[in-house]
């Protein structure tokens, strides 16, 4: 179960309300594992997403659920709707692979979707940051203690560029902005 629904993806973006659920919905998970997690960590990830599908938000309390609200469900909204846009130019079906031509309509060109594919992906670029100064500014456990196993994603500074990451090496200080502060000399927030 994800932690956000195909309601909420189309509610939320310029997604049509008639595109139907099964040719978005399983992208949800590969943004979750894929631009989500590396931001939370496996720790704080896992926490969210057992707590959310044992009792939706009344699970999730004071700093969870203002992380949950505030900033996952928009990066879920826009990367998901971002992906959608690249992938919903080719459908695949069992007499091969063909590109989507609705009748009575033109199909919009390569440039025009990367276009919008991209400003997608920047919105959720910018709830990804928020998250990460907001993770810096809490006491999270599962965010700021090391992950339990050796596999376990760390949380990091991501830095995306529709849809391609670019971590950087060190992890930001807690109470530091990412980049070492708004100024200069490492000033916190």
């Amino acid at each position: 179960m994800g932690l956000i629904t195909a309601y909420e993806i189309k509610q939320n973006t310029s997604m049509g309300g008639n595109v139907d659920v099964d040719k978005f919905i399983h992208l949800l998970t590969d943004v979750e594992v894929l631009i989500l997690e590396p931001s939370l960590g496996t720790a704080l990830y896992e926490k969210i997403v057992t707590d959310y599908n044992e009792g939706g938000t009344n699970n999730l309390a004071d700093d969870y659920l203002e992380l949950y609200n505030k900033y996952i469900k928009p990066v879920l909204w826009h990367s998901v709707f971002a992906q959608y846009l690249r992938d919903s130019v080719v459908l695949a079906m069992n007499t091969g692979s063909f590109t989507n031509s609705p009748e009575n309509a033109s199909p919009s060109n390569l440039e025009d979707i990367q276009y919008s594919a991209k400003n997608a992906q920047s919105k959720a670029d910018v709830y990804i940051e928020r998250m990460e100064r907001y993770l810096c500014d809490k006491n999270i456990p599962e965010y700021d203690d090391s992950q339990p196993n050796d596999y376990d994603v760390d949380p990091r500074e991501v830095s995306t560029i529709s849809g391609w990451y670019l971590p950087i090496s060190e992890r930001p200080k807690r109470g530091m902005y990412p980049g070492g502060g708004s100024g200069t000399n490492g000033e916190y927030l």
